[in-house]
């Protein structure tokens, strides 16, 4: 019998969630978290201004770099070329030639620097120093030599700069840029974590279809995601090393051996703590990430994706996958528009052709591995080849109109009415644009 204080046992409803912990913590994990990325920030400027200096006392410096770039330049009456290149342990920045006969883009040259007069901000980007070319080499770097093999399933020039960028995060033309920047899909060509994510999929799952049969005869103690894991991990990495480690790249491959480790932890994944310390320590390990456009363009995209799933966990997977790309292209339309203002009507196709991407990249990795990457050649260039549209307009983002929409942004994480109102002023942006072209 029941005393009359009891509860039954029919009725008795117990509900509670258990929530992972977050990165960081507390009031003294942040301190902490921000006084040793400074101290490493200074260690690392301190490093980088001792490499500055060493480099800016030699008068001369003589040594090999592949061409990246190279493509012709008028300032009045003066017609000159302009170079980028990337020095055999990494460095990459600009120089000037007199007008050339033959495009070195994809070879070695020999070359001496004038460094004297470089600037200590611009050694930490990507500087322009003045330079003579002594001779083009017959040698070719790993990554070259993969160019010239990937340029063999392909005759257009277009199409070659467009794997190039794809595969290898090679810069591609000023005419391919546009074209690519009117379709409004510069974000596809930008090696980040959309393609880090894609390639730790297809890295990771191939090592699976090995891995799983051996694990369940001999070794069945083993965890798949450590062992695994770490072996994508390394494979990225070197991956990373090879193109050339471009900011948006390694901000992705350093939030996936992140992610990595926090899975192994348990702890949670998909929050603004995790962004957060991602950023701060990568700037305090690399500087000149400070002054990176794709960069912080990267951070921004991975921003407002992980401010739409805070608001969205109820959803649906395929809604979400559906909503997120309109969401992001929404979003992003301000801070793009900060450095790129060149807009038309095509641009609305951006986001198909980011959801047919998802199956496009990952395609088009199988096809040219197997020697048969040119199957899409004619769909891809008569999409960079669509007539002008016959009213396009170029306009930037004003500084005004980026600070509220940023800090609307950093206060839509709190409140979702604040979301709201991010969300209409991003709109009426949108609609202003589109009022310019029509």
């Amino acid at each position: 019998m029941n005393s009359p204080t009891s509860i039954p046992a029919a009725k008795l409803k117990l509900s509670f969630r258990l929530s992972k912990p977050l990165l960081i913590e507390g009031r003294k994990e942040w301190i902490f978290l921000i006084f040793s990325a400074l101290v490493i920030l200074i260690f690392s400027i301190s490093y980088r201004y001792y490499e500055y200096t060493k480099f800016t006392s030699q008068k001369k410096i003589y040594l090999n770099a592949d061409v990246l770039l190279h493509y012709s330049k008028h300032k009045g009456s003066k017609h000159y070329d302009v170079l980028k290149l990337q020095t055999q342990d990494g460095m990459v920045f600009y120089t000037t030639a007199k007008n050339r006969d033959d495009n070195l883009r994809g070879k070695m040259v020999r070359l001496v620097l004038f460094p004297s007069r470089l600037k200590f901000k611009d050694f930490l980007t990507i500087p322009y120093i003045p330079s003579y070319i002594l001779r083009v080499l017959e040698s070719k770097t790993a990554r070259m030599k993969l160019f010239e093999e990937i340029k063999k399933q392909h005759t257009d020039p277009w199409i070659n700069e467009f794997y190039g960028a794809l595969f290898l995060a090679l810069p591609i033309s000023k005419s391919l840029r546009k074209a690519v920047t009117r379709l409004g899909i510069n974000h596809l060509l930008a090696l980040s974590g959309f393609h880090m994510g894609f390639l730790w999929l297809i890295v990771y799952f191939s090592l699976s279809v090995i891995y799983k049969p051996l694990q369940q005869r001999f070794f069945p103690y083993r965890h798949r995601l450590l062992d695994l894991g770490l072996v994508t991990i390394l494979l990225l990495g070197a991956y990373l090393l090879f193109v050339g480690t471009p900011p948006s790249l390694l901000r992705a491959y350093v939030m996936v051996v992140v992610g990595w480790l926090a899975l192994l932890a348990g702890i949670e994944l998909l929050s603004f703590t995790f962004l957060a310390v991602c950023v701060i320590w990568l700037i305090a390990l690399f500087p000149g990430l400070f002054f990176s456009i794709g960069f912080w363009l990267s951070v921004s995209g991975v921003f407002y994706i992980y401010l739409f799933l805070h608001y969205t966990k109820s959803w649906s997977k395929w809604a979400i996958f559906i909503v997120l790309n309109f969401w992001t292209y929404l979003m992003m339309l301000p801070i793009v528009h900060t450095f790129f203002g060149l807009f038309s009507l095509y641009q609305l196709s951006s986001i198909a052709l980011t959801l047919a991407f998802s199956i496009f990249y990952p395609l088009t990795i199988i096809m040219h591995i197997l020697g048969i990457g040119g199957w899409f050649e004619g769909l891809i260039l008569n999409l960079f080849s669509l007539p002008k549209p016959k009213s396009e307009v170029y306009v930037l983002t004003p500084l005004w109109f980026l600070s509220g929409f940023i800090i609307l942004s950093l206060f839509a994480v709190r409140w979702r009415k604040v979301l709201y109102i991010q969300i209409i002023v991003a709109f009426v942006w949108f609609i202003f644009l589109i009022q310019k072209v029509t």
